[in-house]
């Protein structure tokens, strides 16, 4: 159940196809790290080349792309060697799908305990345990607070 949030800043004269890239990060995703891809979440968002600096130089005094990955994944779930190949493979596909990209464009894989995240009203440490998700007690509406004079 990863959560991908992908950061970038196209380089000039490249509109990426962002539906493409959420099927190319969602089945390296399911390669590499072995992932649901039907419980796999993909956001985008695109920055203008004057938003993004490396070094402090703008990007939008050179020509490349850059981009920065965040994945949320459930510690323990994956071994080094598995994230080494995401890494290398997510790298690459965006190298593809951006053009030249700068070299100071980051991954970070986040390994978050199972107790802390989940989706569907269950944490992942739930889950491992079978426990089902328990269904919501509608709330009453609240009476309206009047101001006081």
């Amino acid at each position: 159940m990863p959560h991908l949030h992908l950061s970038l800043s196209p380089a000039f004269g490249h509109e990426p196809d962002l539906r493409q890239l959420a099927t190319v990060l969602t089945d390296l995703t399911a390669r590499h790290l072995r992932k649901d891809p039907l419980l796999t979440a993909v956001r985008f968002s695109l920055l203008p080349a004057s938003h993004w600096f490396i070094g402090a130089r703008s990007l939008a005094a050179d020509t490349r792309a850059s981009y920065q990955l965040e994945i949320q994944v459930t510690a323990g779930s994956n071994d080094d060697v598995q994230i080494a190949q995401f890494l290398a493979g997510v790298h690459s596909a965006l190298e593809s799908a951006l053009g030249q990209v700068h070299p100071t464009s980051y991954i970070v894989v986040q390994q978050v305990p199972a107790a802390a995240w989940g989706y569907g009203g269950l944490s992942q440490a739930e889950r491992r345990q079978g426990r089902p998700a328990q269904p919501q007690e509608p709330r009453a509406k609240e009476a309206p607070v009047s101001p006081t004079v």
